[in-house]
């Protein structure tokens, strides 16, 4: 191995420090898993080609390991050096054959040719290559292209690179007002059909075949002709000009029925020399024809739409999968998961395993599926809890056998114990062990900063927020570090910025649930029955919506003890214990409040460390300092003995994180009193 790279040596404009597993550009620097600076390192070394997945699994990883594990050291990589899978600047993928680095490496490789050659040699290599490999060859897209490719360190690669626009922009001028040739022509000739002697559905093919080319005429540059049946034509494959455009691929289809099963297969051909560059498998139970058409259809589209758009297809392998119809699902899964409702989160896991099902190796889909389900449980009734940690479990153990090293583990066990409740004090210690490592996974820090939350050690939760991950590309978070930011702001500053938040996510249970409580809690009372009412209709569960209905009322003087409503509300179940107490609080009654929370079930645990520390801003001055409360919070184990463990907790981490006790948190240690109130708002 050069020795230069055991050192400090330079890739583009970084400097890279491999014992330290550093990536530093001017004054900022990036640390990364020692395993990806391998890659790194790897990819600086052999710089002049491109390097595929399988030698970088044999390199780095397990024999067992799956191709997530690379896309994850990339996507780590990448966000390191301010990359993106969009621009590519530093590493390039080119699908389906591996990674190349683009960066300089003084002594190894340049961009796109070897120390060797000239940089007109260079470029112009480069360019053609990334033509060679199916870039467009709109002149404007080459713009875009070079404009990629350009190393801001190489003032006479740039000017070289100038040189090159000028000319093409000047084609351009002489080609403005002409149509531009469609770069893909696809031939679609009728589906074949194949049965074991049942002819129901023979006149479903042509349907599908018309419906297909119809819909496959409106995706962006792309022409589609109608071929005649490939028996008609014979085996050739090189099907040249049946209409005035030059057909570059045909589209294969075939249908195949088994008793109640249809199966519909497709293979995207190159005319030319008959590679096969896409294959899909769609299968689905006999039942409405017109709609199971419909269904083919759209997977084959959605398909086709991803694989035949190189930025779209390198964001998938990027995510984890080969498979675009499981990418496919899996964005909607993503898409739904973010609208952070009862309704969606259902949705989401539908599709994430939907996304499993069509690639068994997908663990981004694993991860995604189990991070709708944490979030569903949380707004859940008690059974549909139970549900759901069974859910993440059988997941778990999925990802597990495919890769028991796979950091993917971490996350779900992490999701586990939030679930069940009450292993808070052991998700405390791992988060604490994995904090002194040196290297904790990224939801370490966000996590811990919760529990401080849910301590009142809201000043020293918001320093460790300051010093959390935020989700790189191609990565899903169980946090929503936002979220927890604005959880530590006062109640009239977080009004504004939930509000702001809900225009992106208009039915989020749980901002709508937090405006209406702080609303009635400042006294607007009217605008708070407008949240109250929105949360309600996005709340499938009833969870969420009936805690804030009671708190409400109950600021509003319409929830008292001894009236009927509040009678109502005892008979409930035990699904409605905490709501109960709350509203015991609210009205000044500590036994009764007590009785209620002495009923809890330990699945509702985790909302008890959740929200007992901000529904506490409702209760009477006198509840927060009464000692009995104080002793059912304690009897809880979410009282003086927990906060003093969290604060030990801060203490401990202190040498790695830099974080300190505040002045206030360090006298309530000192005099083992319990820290009724959060030490970060301004006292009143």
């Amino acid at each position: 191995m050069n020795s230069e790279l055991n050192r400090t040596l330079t890739i583009g404009p970084f400097e890279i420090s491999r014992i330290d597993s550093k990536i530093v550009l001017g004054d900022v620097e990036h640390k990364v898993s020692p395993r990806s600076m391998e890659v790194l390192i790897y990819l600086a070394e052999h710089g002049n080609r491109i390097v595929s997945s399988e030698e970088l699994l044999s390199k780095f990883w397990s024999s067992v390991a799956s191709d997530h594990a690379i896309h994850k050291a990339i996507a780590e990589l990448r966000a390191a050096m301010g990359d993106s899978v969009r621009s590519q600047r530093y590493i390039k993928t080119v699908p389906k054959r591996g990674y190349k680095l683009l960066a300089t490496v003084p002594g190894v490789g340049t961009i796109g040719g070897s120390v060797d050659g000239t940089i007109g040699d260079t470029i112009g290599g480069t360019i053609d290559k990334q033509i060679d490999r199916g870039a467009p060859s709109n002149p404007l897209q080459r713009i875009k292209l070079g404009l990629e490719l350009r190393d801001a360190r190489q003032a006479a690669v740039g000017l070289c690179v100038s040189l090159v626009l000028i000319a093409l922009i000047w084609i351009t001028d002489l080609e403005r007002g002409q149509p531009l040739e469609r770069e893909l022509v696809i031939g679609v000739p009728t589906f074949r059909f194949e049965t074991n002697g049942i002819e129901t559905n023979r006149y479903l093919v042509e349907g599908l075949t018309s419906t297909l080319i119809n819909d496959l005429s409106m995706l962006n540059s792309l022409s589609v002709v109608s071929l005649p049946d490939e028996s008609e034509v014979g085996e050739s494959r090189a099907l040249v000009q049946p209409l005035p455009g030059k057909v570059s691929h045909v589209l294969q289809g075939t249908l195949i029925q088994a008793e109640d099963r249809l199966r519909v297969i497709v293979n995207l051909v190159r005319a030319e020399d008959g590679v096969h560059e896409y294959s899909g498998r769609f299968d689905m139970t006999e039942g409405d024809l017109f709609a199971i058409q419909d269904t083919i259809v759209t997977n084959i589209i959605s398909a086709l739409e991803i694989h035949l758009d190189e930025k779209e297809r390198a964001r998938m392998q990027d995510w984890g999968t080969q498979d675009a119809l499981a990418y496919e699902r899996f964005m909607h899964g993503e898409f739904l998961n973010a609208q952070f409702n009862p309704v969606d989160w259902e949705q989401a896991i539908i599709f994430y395993q939907d996304a499993i099902a069509l690639d068994p190796g997908f663990i981004n889909a694993y991860l995604g599926a189990a991070t709708a389900a944490n979030n569903l449980s949380v707004y859940s009734r008690i059974e549909k809890k139970q549900e759901l940690i069974a859910l993440v479990a059988d997941l778990h153990r999925a990802v597990a056998a495919m890769d028991r090293q796979h950091p993917a583990l971490e996350s779900i066990r992490a999701m586990e114990m939030r679930m069940a409740g009450n292993e808070y004090r052991q998700e405390e210690a791992q988060l604490r062990q994995q904090i002194l490592s040196g290297t904790p996974p990224p939801f370490a820090m966000a996590h811990y900063a919760l529990l401080l939350i849910g301590a009142r050690l809201y000043d020293e939760a918001s320093q460790f927020l300051d010093k959390a991950s935020e989700v790189g590309p191609f990565e899903i978070s169980p946090d929503e570090i936002w979220s927890y930011r604005v959880s530590l702001l006062p109640p009239t500053e977080a009004i504004d910025a939930r509000k702001r938040e809900l225009q992106q996510r208009p039915k989020h249970i749980g901002y709508l649930g937090s405006i209406a409580r702080e609303l009635a809690y400042t006294g607007k009372t009217m605008e708070a029955q407008q949240f109250m009412e929105r949360q309600r209709q996005a709340d499938s569960e009833g969870i969420s919506s009936d805690y804030t209905r009671s708190v409400v009322e109950a600021h509003q003087g319409r929830l008292r003890l001894g009236t009927e409503a509040f009678g109502t509300e005892v008979a409930a179940g035990q699904d409605a214990a905490i709501t109960n107490g709350v509203v015991s609080f609210i009205n000044g009654d500590i036994a009764l409040g007590a009785k209620f929370w002495s009923e809890l079930h330990p699945l509702q645990k985790r909302w008890l460390i959740n929200a007992v520390h901000s529904s506490e801003a409702y209760y009477p001055e006198a509840v927060l300092n009464d000692p009995r409360y104080q002793a059912l919070l304690e009897a809880l184990d979410v009282g003086l003995s927990w906060q003093r463990t969290l604060m030990e907790g801060v203490m401990v981490l202190q040498g790695v994180t830099g974080i300190a006790l505040s002045e206030t948190a360090y006298q309530h240690y000192q005099q083992k009193r319990f820290m009724s109130h959060n030490n970060l708002w301004p006292s009143e």
